[in-house]
């Protein structure tokens, strides 16, 4: 416990029903940008929030998202693959290097990622993409972590299937 006026049991939930104003817009945005229409297909923006928050070992994410992306047609395997850090053979592979770097060392990020992203076939707007999934998680990460958020996998399939039903913020689907 971080702070007196979160228990062990408090939820991200409830860190977000302390300011609505800041965050439902960030709901809002987060929907936007894992479920909506976009340029990668949405389980592998889920996984890049999945990889990105396993980079920053932040658990409650890690294992939340893990369900969310399977819960909408990611593999085990793929899952698997990523959060070992032995994802070469993965489809996304390329977006995953360059968001660990953006992740770890940003500031050594070249056009030379740029490029190996690009001539593995993906596109610009793909790579833009998956740049905003990574800095949108590296906030995320912040919130949970500073927040001392609990890692709770007995709720994190009743929450997948809420999302898939109602969305992040909470609009019908």
């Amino acid at each position: 416990m971080l702070f007196n006026s979160l228990s062990t049991t408090s939820t991200i939930s409830d860190v977000f029903k302390e300011r609505p104003l800041v965050f439902n817009p960030l709901l809002t945005f987060v929907q936007q940008l894992l479920r909506e229409e976009g340029f990668l297909d949405p389980k592998d923006r889920e996984l890049i929030a999945t990889f990105t928050s396993s980079l920053n070992g932040c658990k409650f994410c890690t294992g939340s998202h893990r369900v969310f992306a399977i819960s909408i047609g990611a593999s085990e395997d793929e899952v698997k693959l990523a959060l070992s850090d032995n994802y070469s053979e993965l489809k996304l592979a390329p977006i995953l290097d360059y968001v660990k770097k953006l992740t770890v060392s940003p500031t050594s990020l070249t056009k030379e990622n740029v490029d190996s992203v690009l001539s593995a076939g993906f596109s610009e707007d793909q790579l833009k993409e998956a740049i905003v999934i990574c800095a949108a998680f590296n906030m995320f990460n912040r919130i949970v972590e500073g927040h001392g958020i609990e890692e709770n996998s007995s709720t994190w399939q009743m929450s997948a299937d809420m999302i898939n039903k109602f969305g992040y913020d909470g609009r019908s689907s």
